[in-house]
């Protein structure tokens, strides 16, 4: 049996074709009622399955053309639909002489019983009489009119209602981008595969680099990048041209001159064939304060256990000698002597101990966060 399948879809039409193949059908394909009468002529069709809405010649338009055409108007015609849905439009449907009207979507396999059962229930004998075209053109013309207005306005209320939708959902988005607690910059990938224009930018992006948003706009990377950390920036470029995604710390520069350190997460993402970078860098001017404090402070831990060490020994040096010259005198004071020196050697060993404690205290900072801290000064030295 053929089929002649009209549907301006693709997507909709190869999957017809391919269900109606797979239960033994041969297909013949249109993409409007203009091809599908042209189909007609080229060859015997013995079943239409016909969208309505169409360009060119919907299917309405089709189908009273099939049945008013004596040499057409036996083929059964059934109209498959995901827009004309409602009860007048099948109404109108059958009243072109239609034998199905059938709604996207239906379960395949409901979808081949209809098939059969329509070829099934029409007896040879009467396969050649046409159903009975109840309308006449006045009447055609008019009600047709009405499912096309009626169908547009469907649609411009759909598309309002979407576009109501749409609004709402910028407006959202817009808040998260402006009152977002970084800054994030939208800009271009050139095709030489170099950081580009900026195309968009927060509120907080203004803030930190001193821009108006318009100043901002247009301006390339390079422009607020200082020279070190651009060349560092674009040494990055092949890793996330690979994998998208990169997180690394940089300095950008503001309208006043003044450098800023920050993170930067940059997602690299394509759209039309043009590459953009979506940038979300953060501030971590106190983070790099922190880092500094922290360092200086186990600089002058380590100086001051050094010291500690250093003055233990002085003191312990000339009580070694007094202990020996003691031992030695018959004096009256050799005990009071003795336990004077005894006496400082105590403190000393205390000392000691408050030493011990806090190189152990200096060993765990420097083992965890401090290890990681001083690594990222380091960083920041080799790079910048």
């Amino acid at each position: 049996m053929n089929v002649l399948v009209i549907d301006d879809q693709y997507i909709n039409r190869y999957l017809l074709e391919k269900l109606l193949i797979g239960y033994g059908f041969s297909v013949i394909s249109a993409v409007d009622g203009v091809e599908a009468l042209e189909k007609l002529k080229e060859g015997p069709v013995d079943l239409i399955i016909s969208d309505i809405l169409l360009p060119r010649m919907d299917g309405f338009q089709l189908c009273r053309e099939v049945k008013t055409n004596p040499d057409y108007a036996q083929i059964p015609f059934i109209f498959y639909t995901a827009a004309y849905t409602e009860q007048k439009d099948r109404e109108f449907a059958e009243s072109l002489g239609a034998d199905r009207f059938i709604v996207k979507p239906t379960d395949p396999a409901e979808f081949i019983n209809i098939i059969r059962d329509l070829v099934k229930n029409i007896p040879q004998e009467e396969i050649a009489v046409p159903k009975t075209i109840v309308l006449g053109e006045n009447e055609y013309l008019s009600e047709h009119n009405k499912r096309l207005i009626h169908q547009l306005e469907k649609k411009l209320t759909e598309l309002e209602e979407m576009n109501k939708s749409l609004r709402i959902s910028e407006k959202r988005y817009k808040n998260l981008f402006d009152n977002a607690n970084d800054a994030i910059i939208l800009h271009e990938i050139t095709p030489t595969g170099e950081f580009g224009r900026i195309l968009e930018a927060n509120g907080v992006t203004s803030a930190l680099l001193g821009y108006s948003h318009d100043e901002l706009l247009g301006k390339n990377m390079t422009e607020i990048d200082n020279a070190k950390s651009s060349e560092y920036y674009q040494e990055l470029m092949a890793t996330l041209l690979e994998r998208k995604h990169q997180t690394f710390e940089a300095e950008h520069l503001t309208k006043f001159g003044k450098i800023v350190p920050v993170e930067i997460s940059a997602h690299l993402f394509e759209e039309n064939g043009t590459r953009f970078c979506l940038v979300i860098c953060r501030d971590i001017t106190y983070r790099k304060a922190a880092i500094k404090e922290l360092h200086q402070a186990f600089t002058q831990i380590n100086e001051n256990l050094h010291h500690i060490a250093v003055i233990g020994d002085q003191i312990r040096n000339p009580l070694s000698v007094i202990m020996s010259c003691c031992e030695e005198c018959e004096s009256g004071y050799k005990n009071k002597v003795a336990t004077a020196v005894n006496d400082i050697d105590s403190f000393i060993r205390k000392l000691d101990i408050r030493m011990i404690e806090s190189e152990k205290v200096r060993n765990v900072l420097s083992g965890s966060q401090g290890k990681h801290t001083m690594g990222s000064i380091q960083d920041l030295n080799d790079r910048v």
